[in-house]
């Protein structure tokens, strides 16, 4: 199911019509279908780069979509860029759902691929489940467009439409789900019928969702998973257009993609939430409330290549100790993960780096740890974490008018430990 949270040059030329198009979409057609029905399980990591813009005339509302769209069109300098922020995630399509989990996390679908999002600008579909509604449904509806030469290849190019009616594109309003209908191109490989770029536009966006447009274009290749070779993106772009006038565009690339052997189980109960720490081979029951912890990195993290779901590890620079024992001992690994990678350039321009602390290796063993950050730590000013963020989710600030920032190796942070949450609810 097509779900939507709206939060080199290539030279073609228009060449001649084959014989018969309806026939080479009916066998490429046919090919799409039956390949996505052989594919296994299978997980990508998707590295995901978001950019939000706003109107330089923030008090300017226009009165419709169509004219948002042609004044920044024809005004590109009054869009300033605003914000930007990355995460990574591991998806796995399942049940017609791209679910998902950290990197390094030991199972997948523990929760909604939104939640890990952040409330961010944020779509599925790229890996496969638009091809229900285009190829496989019947609903919808085809145009040629013709013949084309990009990258050496001979390209056939078709328009669609999916109505209403025989969408599964659905779009965020509030706390619900609206179907809405799409339209859009692809391009066919003429000799080997794999479909090489594909175009998906929702122009008519439930009001409620706060949204005009959205527009996504994928890429795909053939990538090996298993014993055969499958139809996989490549990369993929997302375009959203807000009736507020303000843009956001993603880029988002595909790697790592393999077989998926595990067992996943698709929950969004109260127990899934964001920051929830999957259950590990932990010998030890969580520290007492109240302790100090001292802490330092042990590799730098770069703004550069970090995104949200990267994980960081820390060591301890003191003791943990009770007045009657030491607990852990100095030099013991923390294992942390990036919930927030973003940056700011509205003045004062500044990174914001959201960490949860997860693990705690002591004496061989590993256990929970549920732990906040020391509010000696923290400037007057709050930062508030994304909605349905885990509060132990400690948001570092780092101001400075460079794009890019590193925070170097035995960085340090003081946290102290709290008692873990009734039904192991981080908030």
């Amino acid at each position: 199911m097509r779900k939507l949270c709206l939060l080199g040059a290539v030279t073609t030329a228009i060449l001649a019509q084959p014989s018969d198009p309806a026939e080479l979409l009916a066998k490429a057609r046919d090919l799409i279908v039956a390949s996505a029905k052989r594919l296994p399980d299978y997980v990508c990591v998707q590295t995901v780069d978001r950019q939000y813009f706003k109107h330089l005339y923030r008090q300017w509302r226009p009165p419709s979509c169509a004219q948002i769209a042609a004044f920044n069109q024809e005004h590109p300098r009054d869009l300033v860029l605003d914000s930007t922020d990355r995460l990574r995630i591991e998806l796995k399509v399942s049940q017609g759902m791209e679910i998902g989990a950290w990197p390094g996390e030991s199972r997948l679908g523990s929760r909604s691929v939104f939640d890990l999002a952040s409330g961010g600008a944020y779509g599925t579909g790229a890996l496969g489940t638009f091809f229900g509604d285009i190829f496989e449904r019947g609903g919808a509806i085809y145009t040629y467009i013709g013949e084309e030469t990009a990258a050496g290849l001979k390209l056939e190019s078709y328009g669609y439409q999916v109505p209403a009616g025989s969408s599964h594109y659905e779009v965020k309003t509030g706390s619900d789900w609206t179907a809405t209908a799409f339209s859009g191109t692809f391009r066919i490989d003429a000799d080997s019928l794999d479909l090489r770029r594909l175009m998906v536009v929702a122009s008519e966006l439930p009001p409620e969702s706060g949204g005009c447009q959205a527009e996504t274009t994928v890429e795909y290749q053939k990538v090996k998973v298993g014993t055969g070779e499958f139809l996989l993106p490549l990369r993929s772009s997302m375009h959203i257009l807000m009736t507020d006038a303000t843009e956001s565009r993603t880029a988002a690339v595909y790697s790592g993609c393999r077989e998926y052997h595990g067992e996943a189980t698709i929950r969004f109960d109260r127990a899934a939430v964001v920051g929830e720490v999957q259950e590990t081979a932990a010998s030890t029951a969580p520290l007492p409330a109240g302790l100090p912890l001292s802490l330092a990195l042990t590799s730098p993290i770069d703004t550069e290549t970090a995104a949200a779901g990267d994980i960081v590890t820390l060591k301890l620079r003191k003791p943990v100790r009770t007045p009657e024992e030491v607990l852990v001992p100095a030099g013991a690994t923390v294992e942390g993960r990036i919930l927030r990678m973003q940056h700011r350039l509205e003045k004062p321009r500044h990174f914001t780096i959201g960490l949860l602390l997860e693990k705690l290796e002591v004496r061989g063993g590993a256990t929970q740890l549920y732990a906040k950050l020391d509010r000696g730590d923290q400037s007057r000013s709050i930062v508030l974490p994304p909605m349905g963020q885990s509060r132990l989710v400690a948001a570092l600030v780092f101001t400075t008018d460079k794009s890019r920032h590193v925070v170097p190796a035995r960085y340090q942070t003081n946290w102290v430990t709290v008692a873990p949450p009734a039904e192991e609810m981080r908030k």
